[in-house]
C-alpha cells in the first residue's frame, strides 16, 4: 500500500494515493489506449515511463484562508464545499514544506496580517509560492499579497532564513496583486532576499528559473522526455529547428548543440530573457528567440521557416487553435514532436496533422504520480511530397 499524506481524502492536492503506484501506471496506459483507438490512429504505443512516488512537484501554489479566525495556508478541499485545508506536509512536493507553511502562518499571525476576500477584495495576504530544484537543492519562497498593508519584509526574511531546511533558501520575493482575479498576477515583484532565480542542472545543462517561469513541474520527467526528443529527432549540423511556446527555452537549449539552428517563440518579454540568459549560460550560440504570439509569429514570419526540418510543439492544456494547425501545416516540417500534459486536447489537434501526417508513436510519461494527469509525446512524420 502506498504511503498516505495526513491530508489525503480532505486536500484536494492528489486523489489517487490509496491505489498501488503500479495499477495507477496501468490505469493511465489504458486512458492513452482507449484514446487512441477511440480516434482510430494508427502508431505505436510505447510503454509508460515512470519516477519516483513522492517529492517530485518542483512547485506548489498556496492559498491564505482567515475562515478560523487565524492565517490558514494550504490547499483548496476537493469537496464541493471548497473549504481550505491547512496543511502540514505535502508528500508530492517537498520534506521541507512543513516548516515553511508554519513559520508564514506564525508570521501572518503575530503581525495581525489580514487575509484578501475575493468577493469584497479587501485583505492583505493571497498567496504563498515555493519553488525547489531537485538536482541542485535551491529553495525559492515568493509572498503574494495585496498593497493594502506592510509586509516588513525583512522580518519575513529573517523568520525564513531561520528555517533549518533540507534545501536552502537562496530567493525570496515579495508580489503585490491587487487585481481582482483568483489567479495570481504579478503586478509588482520585489526581490527581498538573494538572487532572482533558482538553477537547476538537467543533464549537464543549467536553467534558471524565475519566480513566474514556467517550467516543468517533474525535473526528473523533464530530462527524460527532452532525451526522448533529442534522440528521435536524429538531428545534425545542417538541420534547423522552430521551437514553439518554448518558454525558458529548455528543450531548444537541449536540442541546439546537434543542430544548425533553433529558432525558439514564446509570448512574454521576460520568459524570453530568462531563455536567452539560459542560452549564454549553456555557451549555445545557436539558438534565437522571439517574444511573439505564436500564431502571430507564424503568420508574419512563417515564410522564412518553410520546410524546416523539425517543429516542436508544447502549447497550454488547451492545445493548439485550428489556425495554429493551419499554419504549421503550411510550414511543411519533415517531423513534428508534440507534448502535452493533456492527452484529450492533444489527440484533438492530432486530428488536425494526420492528413499530411503519419503518426509514428506516443510515449507516455508519467510526471505526477497520485494524480489523473499524464504528459505525452508523440512523433509525426510528413507523409507527402513538399509543395
Amino acid at each position: 500500500m502506498n504511503q498516505l499524506c495526513r491530508h489525503f481524502g480532505d486536500c484536494g492536492g492528489c486523489r489517487f494515493q490509496d491505489v498501488e503506484y503500479c495499477q495507477q501506471l496501468i490505469n493511465k496506459e489504458n486512458l492513452v489506449k482507449e484514446l487512441i483507438e477511440k480516434n482510430n490512429f494508427a502508431l505505436e504505443i510505447r510503454k509508460i515511463h515512470s519516477y519516483q512516488k513522492f517529492f517530485y512537484r518542483n512547485k506548489m501554489e498556496f492559498s491564505f484562508s482567515g475562515a478560523q479566525g487565524s492565517v490558514l495556508c494550504g490547499l483548496y478541499s476537493g469537496s464541493k464545499d471548497r473549504r481550505l485545508v491547512n496543511l502540514e506536509e505535502c508528500l508530492l512536493f517537498s520534506k521541507d514544506i512543513g516548516k515553511i507553511l508554519n513559520v508564514v502562518r506564525a508570521f501572518g499571525n503575530q503581525k495581525g496580517f489580514s487575509v484578501f476576500n475575493k468577493y469584497s477584495h479587501r485583505g492583505f495576504l493571497r498567496n504563498l509560492i515555493v519553488r525547489e530544484t531537485k538536482f541542485t537543492a535551491q529553495t525559492m519562497v515568493a509572498i503574494v499579497t495585496t498593497s493594502e498593508q506592510d509586509l516588513n519584509s525583512s522580518e519575513f526574511v529573517e523568520a525564513i532564513l531561520n528555517l533549518d531546511l533540507e534545501k536552502p533558501v537562496v530567493s525570496i520575493f515579495w508580489i503585490k496583486n491587487d487585481s481582482w482575479s483568483d489567479a495570481v498576477v504579478f503586478e509588482k515583484k520585489e526581490l527581498i532576499f538573494g538572487q532572482p532565480f533558482i538553477q537547476e542542472e538537467l543533464d549537464g545543462l543549467f536553467f534558471n528559473i524565475g519566480v513566474d517561469s514556467f517550467f516543468q513541474v517533474n525535473p526528473q520527467g523533464i530530462k527524460e522526455l527532452y532525451q526522448t526528443i533529442r534522440k528521435e529527432a536524429a538531428l545534425d549540423k545542417e538541420k534547423r529547428v522552430l521551437d514553439l511556446f518554448c518558454g525558458v527555452g529548455s528543450i531548444g537549449i537541449f536540442l541546439a548543440k546537434e543542430a544548425e539552428h533553433v529558432f525558439g517563440v514564446e509570448l512574454h518579454q521576460p520568459i524570453v530573457e530568462a531563455a536567452i540568459i539560459n542560452a549564454e549560460n549553456n555557451k549555445v550560440g545557436n539558438i534565437t528567440f522571439f517574444a511573439e504570439d505564436t500564431r502571430r509569429f507564424l503568420n508574419l514570419k512563417a515564410q522564412g521557416y518553410k520546410n524546416i526540418d523539425c517543429i516542436v510543439l508544447n502549447p497550454p492544456r488547451s492545445g493548439l487553435s485550428k489556425k495554429i494547425i493551419r499554419a504549421v501545416l503550411r510550414l511543411e516540417p519533415a517531423v513534428i514532436f508534440y507534448s502535452s500534459c493533456n492527452p484529450k486536447s492533444m489527440m484533438d489537434d492530432l486530428s488536425g496533422l494526420v492528413g499530411e501526417y503519419d503518426l509514428d508513436f506516443i510515449e507516455p510519461f508519467d510526471f505526477f504520480p497520485h494524480t489523473p494527469h499524464l504528459e505525452c509525446l508523440v512523433k509525426m512524420k510528413r507523409n507527402r511530397p513538399k509543395g
